[in-house]
């Protein structure tokens, strides 16, 4: 035969009820938790980061129409062109290779025969081009910043 099942009746049924009985719980719950929260909005009172984030929160469109400035200035643009390309040079370096050569040179000074040696190679000539031709760019670039010379 079948069993009745009892009906259960949640209190309070009024959602805002229960919010408001959660609310006036959680002091003694997350008494810790409070504390520590307290404790970073004062430190974050004291360094003035909240009137900081008030002012920028205030001023929003005024800063985003700057930062859009800023970053989509051509300094900007060319600084991240330079970045990306010093990246992706950087990630063909090996660092193992890399760190055995600055524990090499830790150690006693290779003669002037040595050092002459290493810069007839092939890839030291090549990086030796490619310093040179950066030295050339940055020399043309002096020149236009300061006028004919």
């Amino acid at each position: 035969m079948a069993v009745a099942v009892d009906f259960r009746r949640f209190e309070p049924a009024d959602s805002r009820d229960d919010l408001l009985r959660k609310v006036k719980a959680a002091p003694a719950e997350h008494a810790e938790a409070i504390l520590a929260a307290y404790d970073v909005l004062e430190k974050l009172h004291e360094k003035d980061v909240l009137n900081t984030v008030n002012g920028l929160l205030g001023a929003k469109d005024m800063v985003v129409d700057r930062l859009a400035d800023v970053v989509s200035s051509a300094e900007m643009v060319n600084l991240l062109r330079l970045a990306l390309l010093a990246g992706n040079l950087v990630k063909h370096i090996n660092p193992d290779d890399l760190h055995g050569v600055l524990e090499e040179e830790a150690g006693k000074p290779p003669s002037f025969f040595q050092i002459v040696r290493r810069m007839t190679s092939k890839d030291a000539r090549r990086a030796l081009g490619a310093f040179g031709t950066v030295l050339n760019i940055f020399g043309a670039a002096l020149r236009r910043k300061n006028g004919p010379a």
